[in-house]
């Protein structure tokens, strides 16, 4: 299995709303890749022109001699996955302790794993929550509605009208309807797994989902 470590993250950090924040870059080292004989490491910075990470420098460094770095291999090399894997490592949501007072800063993998264990949601909750996992997708370059239908336990239209409607109050204007590319075959709920919706995740065995859109 693939050995994921991000690393030299940069002290500034993107604030995209709901707490989401992020490094504006880190570089990610990974070894042990299947068919990838060597060590991957890229740099991954935020760009606003994109409005979402992005890969900016990608090496291979073969592992010992005898190897020969070809094209084939490098087409072996699944930068999207090493993005989004890594993100998942450097990416925090600021959420409301329990009594409300403070910010607690937690890993975005925990904060997926709340929200998708929440119990039944009022329609306003539903919408709050599907923005603030937009954003979450948006940070680690993952498909938003997918990621937004799968957390709140919803349909993928029920995603994209709740989305319509956050970016057409206002609430959340960098909305973008259209799916931007397929999901790398990373679980964001349980990282280092190959993603498998019918599987178990962690947190509660049987999670609600919001009251709307059922």
């Amino acid at each position: 299995m693939a050995h994921v470590e991000a690393y030299d993250f940069s002290d500034e950090r993107i604030d995209l709303g709901s707490g989401v924040t992020l490094p504006k870059s880190w570089r990610a080292r990974v070894s042990d890749e299947q068919d990838v004989p060597g060590t991957i490491t890229v740099r991954v910075e935020w760009d606003d022109t994109l409005g979402r990470t992005a890969v900016v420098f990608a090496a291979l460094e073969r592992e010992a001699e005898g190897v020969d770095i070809t094209s084939q291999v490098l087409r072996e090399v699944r930068t999207h996955w090493i993005m989004t894997r890594s993100a998942l490592d450097v990416v925090t949501v600021d959420v409301r302790t329990e009594d409300g007072d403070k910010l607690d800063r937690i890993p975005v993998r925990d904060f997926l794993t709340r929200v998708r264990a929440h119990e039944e949601r009022e329609p306003l909750e539903s919408l709050y929550a599907a923005i603030s996992v937009y954003r979450v997708a948006t940070a680690i370059s993952y498909p938003p509605l997918k990621l937004v239908a799968d957390t709140l336990q919803i349909s993928q239209s029920t995603a994209t009208r709740l989305m319509s409607r956050a970016r057409d109050s206002g609430l959340a204007p960098e909305v973008r309807i259209q799916e931007p590319r397929r999901a790398p075959a990373v679980d964001p709920y349980n990282p280092g797994r190959t993603y498998d919706p019918a599987a178990p995740h962690q947190g509660p065995t049987q999670p609600g989902g919001p009251s709307i859109g059922r």
